[in-house]
């Protein structure tokens, strides 16, 4: 698997093949894109990704966000299982969301990912 590095969350460009990643880092990449992005971003698949803008503006939803990060996660490519999930929620509607992940490469490789509207 092949992605396009990340630079400031968006993609790099400029360094041909230097910008895109391999192995878990292309892995780990993908994942945080598709955590990233909001349900109804992708054209393709209007369903795809996860409703932040409905679960940030929740209470008491560790439950759920967990439950979708999971979901998108396990539904990547090349991650085998999700060890951990950890959020901080911060009360201005956005979230720090740690991940611990197994690959088909490697175990225990951590991810974070920061969702705000």
């Amino acid at each position: 698997m092949k992605f396009r590095r990340l630079k400031n969350d968006d993609w790099s460009f400029g360094r041909g093949v230097s910008n895109y990643a391999d192995s878990d880092e292309a892995i780990l990449l993908n994942c945080k894109t598709r955590l990233m992005s909001f349900k109804q971003d992708w054209f393709l698949d209007q369903n795809q990704n996860i409703d932040w803008f409905t679960i940030l503006g929740q209470k008491n939803n560790e439950e759920t966000i967990i439950n979708e990060v999971e979901r998108v996660c396990l539904n990547s490519e090349g991650i085998v299982n999700v060890v951990s999930i950890d959020i901080v929620k911060s009360t201005n509607r956005s979230a720090s969301i740690e991940i611990v992940v197994n690959t088909i490469f490697s175990e225990a490789l951590k991810l974070g990912v920061e969702i705000w509207q």
